[in-house]
């Protein structure tokens, strides 16, 4: 729906073609063959966020296209899947995966809606903000897949010396949790994490910022930060900031 105003200042509301529902403002895309719990925090789960969600499965985006040699392949199926969110009123799109990045120039040129389908997006904003004397450590799922072409959608190729990536890829528990079916240990999850961030702030004592890349990490985003006692930035903080922003209230306080 979209607002407009009669001449007496009223609001008026014309429909949306294919919108059958509203006041969920969040579309998110979400990889095909993922069978692990979804626990507060993770995108996954409709509890997480601030606002209401509506959540589209695309066919076929799994983790072999997207760790594969041909993301591309399911391009148009993600396209298609980011113009239904649209359609039914999402008023901003992300995704479930750090590296659908590989979609977000696709997505962005096929809806009218802002496109944040990966928390890397952050990682040149953050990069920009922190101390030319810091560098950016990012947490992922995937280091072996930090590609040229990811780097580039990500806005890193052209300074590989303001981050550091770690990898979580190996750990038991994490590993589990992506077996099929997935089982998910929390704690043990959270210890893998924590222990993943503190060596790297060991071995890179200049790392001024810590960015999780994976949806699922977000969870474990407040023991991290009470770890390395650094700023800790996720999909979480990117979405929430955007949505923040669709929805502003009036300041309230005294005038004198």
């Amino acid at each position: 729906m979209s607002p407009g105003r009669d001449q007496n200042g009223g609001v008026v509301l014309s429909a949306r073609t294919g919108q059958v529902f509203a006041g969920a403002p969040l579309g998110i895309l979400l990889l095909d063959g993922v069978d692990c719990p979804f626990i507060p925090g993770s995108v996954g789960n409709a509890s997480t966020w601030s606002v209401p969600v509506r959540y589209k499965l695309v066919p076929g985006m799994n983790e072999h296209q997207l760790f594969g040699p041909t993301p591309a392949e399911v391009t148009p199926a993600v396209v298609q899947a980011a113009i239904e969110l649209a359609r039914e009123g999402a008023q901003m799109i992300t995704a479930n995966c750090g590296f659908t990045i590989h979609y977000q120039e696709a997505v962005r040129a096929s809806v009218d809606v802002p496109v944040l389908l990966s928390s890397l997006l952050l990682a040149p904003f953050l990069e920009r903000l922190l101390p030319r004397t810091k560098t950016l450590g990012i947490v992922t799922g995937g280091k072996d897949y930090f590609t040229p072409e990811l780097l580039s959608a990500s806005g890193l190729l052209e300074a590989p010396d303001r981050f550091v990536v770690a990898n979580i890829t190996e750990a038991p528990a994490w590993t589990a949790l992506w077996r099929y079916p997935g089982t998910l240990d929390v704690a043990g999850v959270e210890s893998e994490v924590v222990r993943t961030a503190m060596d790297l702030v060991s071995t890179r004592p200049d790392v001024g910022a810590i960015l999780l890349e994976c949806s699922d990490l977000p969870p474990y985003a407040a023991a991290v930060q009470r770890a390395t006692r650094l700023p800790v930035f996720d999909f979480t903080s990117m979405v929430e900031f955007f949505a923040a922003g669709l929805m502003r209230k009036p300041f309230d306080g005294f005038l004198y």
